[in-house]
């Protein structure tokens, strides 16, 4: 007799509590009898042996290695790789949905042609020979929105819309976009990449590190390594933001600051380390000393933020005592800070001799293109999506005559959201290569289903917040369960029939290509027996074994490389600092805003994985009502009861919500849930709650000109 489908959810839900990164007080199933539905969409599997393969997550932005269990040739269920330097055996909630997401209902199982208000279903053929037609005659003003933050695919998209002459190729807003354009502003050179394993003092300024920021999966187990449990901590662990989120909860100490302060507390600490003596050669010091004792003094910073002169005394103590100090900035949701406060946290590494050191940031390289014309990833990283959009709307800039988006949903995972849906409407052919119909999918005109990744060849390259150059392979392990395809292979075939060589036939020979520049690649080795942080730390990096380099790969096993960018040129930019760095304020029946994302709500282009929605406590989520949080302090004073429904308003946008209290978000912010409010996907994601990113108004970041969208203030009736 075969499994049946409430015994495979049940391996499920047992296969994920045992992965899980126990610190973290993630809300775990009680009781497994809550799968009582047998759902049609749930395969039966059938007897037979078991055994395990491994691949890379693609669900996840973590990137983390995954080891799926199969029975009889059939995935079951997905685990962390302890092979993988981002996984060592862990595994977040999306990417444990990597194999129940092939079964989603709201997968779109053909390609599928807009018609009326809906849509019918094509062949490929016929959806190739539109694009054809329609791109051929777009010529010039093709634009792309990426989805993908970490692999190869961007080469041939980027080389393919430049042949046909871009009107711009985007990459959603992420940590990695707002870094790049702080290290670019500064001077800089590379990716940043934090070195957690080696560290002995962690600062953190905003980012959920262990949650929604960087290679969350590898941050979480290098945390649990250096604080076993009954043994005194080899690390110490700040955070500063607006709420005890899932980050705070485990640190050493929580220091509450709105998201729009995160810049002011970096230089109110800077200025505490530089009367302390500190010092540096880096350019524009002496202009940064100015800059900090002239409006960041301990008065300054406790007028802007409340913050006590002794807290960040005593921060700045801790860092300048530490062997390993490491500062991390980003947004307590993964999106929209501005460059301002990430350099202001530069600012503190660079002051304090941080910079491409054990323990410190690392200035990555960047891996070498294969596909002839592709894009740097430093060149797709500089533009900006939501003022792009954004100028479309207002007319100031011309529309695209054709978008193609991949692995992206920005008509719901961008703030402003109904200045970007105008911008959208203006945009006459659109298509989507979505695995799933979401959002920005019910608004093209073509929808190709991209194959998941257990259906697919792919890679990760190194994911923003990997303290190492590193490179993973996604492999494959059954066919498309519907009529999909790889969009690479599309692609493909789509610049053949347009007369555009981009040189290769099919994906996964720019797959193999890759990776035959990666044997050759100077430095770089198969983590096995030691691991890039190791290599870090000062053990001498095993040689790249002879051998087939592909097959590594395909056993699970990630190619890494342990190197840094020289950085002469990195500097303080203190005149950008003092414009771009000012403390927020709120005024009147307004509240600061603190959206907060985490994984177990999925993402933009995933939404909600069916079996994370029992994750969801009855805090965030009751019935069909989001839950936003306050302190009773920020209730009282705008006259608001627990449990009270209410009004957010902001960016010409209104979201209701029943008010939880929770004394765990700072005074004078609201902490409103991530993740829902979808009006597309499945009966798991659609009509749930608010999206609260359509609260966001997008504004300038003086100084930068990079679009911001971190801490708003809205009005709340």
């Amino acid at each position: 007799m075969g499994v049946d489908r409430r015994a495979f959810l049940g391996l499920v839900a047992g296969g994920a509590v045992g992965t899980m990164f126990t610190p973290i007080p993630w809300k775990l199933l009680d009781d497994v009898a809550i799968w009582t539905q047998n759902w049609s969409w749930i395969p039966n599997v059938p007897k037979g042996q078991i055994d395990y393969v491994t691949t890379t997550s693609k669900l996840c932005p973590a990137g983390e290695g995954l080891k799926i269990m199969r029975v009889a040739g059939n995935p079951i269920t997905a685990s962390g790789n302890p092979a993988h330097p981002l996984s060592s055996g862990g595994v977040s909630a999306l990417a444990r949905s990597e194999v129940y997401m092939l079964y989603s209902p709201a997968r779109v199982k053909s390609p599928m042609k807009k018609s009326g208000k809906g849509f019918e279903p094509i062949t490929w053929e016929q959806a190739l020979l539109e694009m054809a037609d329609k791109l051929g005659a777009a010529k010039g003003s093709v634009a792309c929105v990426s989805g993908d933050q970490s692999g190869t695919m961007n080469e041939v998209l980027s080389a393919f819309v430049g042949k046909l002459g871009t009107a711009g190729y985007f990459m959603m807003p992420s940590e990695a976009t707002t870094a790049a354009k702080g290290m670019q502003v500064m001077g800089g050179k590379g990716q940043a990449g934090y070195d957690f394993e080696n560290a002995d003092t962690v600062l953190v300024l905003g980012a959920d590190i262990f949650e929604t920021w960087g290679t969350s999966t590898r941050n979480r187990k290098a945390f649990s390594a250096k604080r076993p449990v009954g043994v005194k901590p080899a690390s110490n662990y700040i955070y500063v933001g607006p709420t005890r989120n899932n980050t705070a909860a485990v640190c050493d100490q929580w220091i509450p600051a709105s998201a729009a302060d995160l810049g002011v507390v970096a230089l109110g600490i800077a200025w505490h380390l530089i009367k302390a003596g500190a010092t540096s050669s880096a350019p524009g010091f002496d202009t940064l000393r100015a800059v900090v004792n002239g409006g960041f003094g301990p008065e300054d910073v406790r007028r802007a933020t409340g913050i006590a002169p002794e807290v960040l005394a005593g921060v700045a103590k801790a860092l300048a005592a530490s062997k390993a100090a490491m500062v991390v900035t980003g947004s307590p949701f993964g999106q929209g800070l501005g460059a301002g406060a990430f350099m202001a946290g530069m600012a503190l590494n660079v002051l304090l001799g941080r910079i491409n050191k054990p323990g410190g940031i690392y200035a990555l390289p960047e891996l070498a293109t294969v596909v002839p014309g592709a894009m740097t990833r430093e060149a797709m990283l500089e533009a900006d999506l939501p003022g792009f959009l954004k100028a479309v709307a207002g007319g100031k800039k011309p529309a695209p005559k054709a978008l193609l988006v991949y692995d992206a949903n920005p008509a719901y995972g961008l703030p402003e959201a109904a200045t970007m849906a105008k911008a959208l409407e203006k945009i006459p052919y659109k298509v989507s290569f979505s695995s799933f119909m979401d959002e920005t999918a019910a608004l093209c005109d073509l929808v190709l289903p991209n194959s998941l990744t257990l259906e697919r060849y792919d890679d990760v390259v190194t994911p923003y917040g990997s303290g190492f150059c590193i490179y993973s392979l996604v492999t494959p392990y059954q066919k498309p369960v519907h009529d999909t395809r790889p969009t690479g292979d599309v692609i493909l075939a789509l610049a053949r029939k347009l007369s555009i060589d981009l040189k290769f036939d099919n994906f996964l020979q720019v797959l193999k290509e890759k990776v035959a520049t990666l044997a050759k690649a100077s430095g770089g080795f198969v983590a096995k027996d030691v691991m890039p942080w190791q290599v870090a730390a000062g053990k001498p990096a095993p040689a790249l074994a002879g051998g087939d380099l592909w097959k590594a790969l395909s056993a699970g096993y990630a190619w890494t490389m342990v190197g840094s960018v020289s950085q002469s040129g990195l500097g303080f930019a203190p005149e950008v600092l003092a414009k771009a760095v000012k403390p927020g304020k709120t005024s009147g029946k307004t509240v600061t805003l603190a959206p907060y994302a985490q994984l177990r709500t999925g993402t933009p282009t995933t939404g909600m994985p069916c079996q994370d929605l029992t994750l969801v406590p009855d805090t965030e989520l009751l019935g069909e009502t989001t839950l936003v949080r306050m302190g009773s302090a920020t209730a009282k004073a705008l006259g608001i009861k627990p449990g009270a429904m209410v009004k957010l308003s902001g960016a010409g946008a209104h979201c209701k919500a029943q008010v939880h209290i929770f004394e765990s978000v700072m005074t004078g912010v609201v902490s409103a849930p991530l993740g829902f409010g979808h009006t597309a996907f499945d009966i798991f994601s659609k009509g749930k709650g608010s999206n609260y990113l359509a609260l966001l108004p997008v504004t300038e970041e003086p100084g930068t000109g990079m679009s911001m969208w971190a801490a708003a203030e809205v009005k709340i009736a």
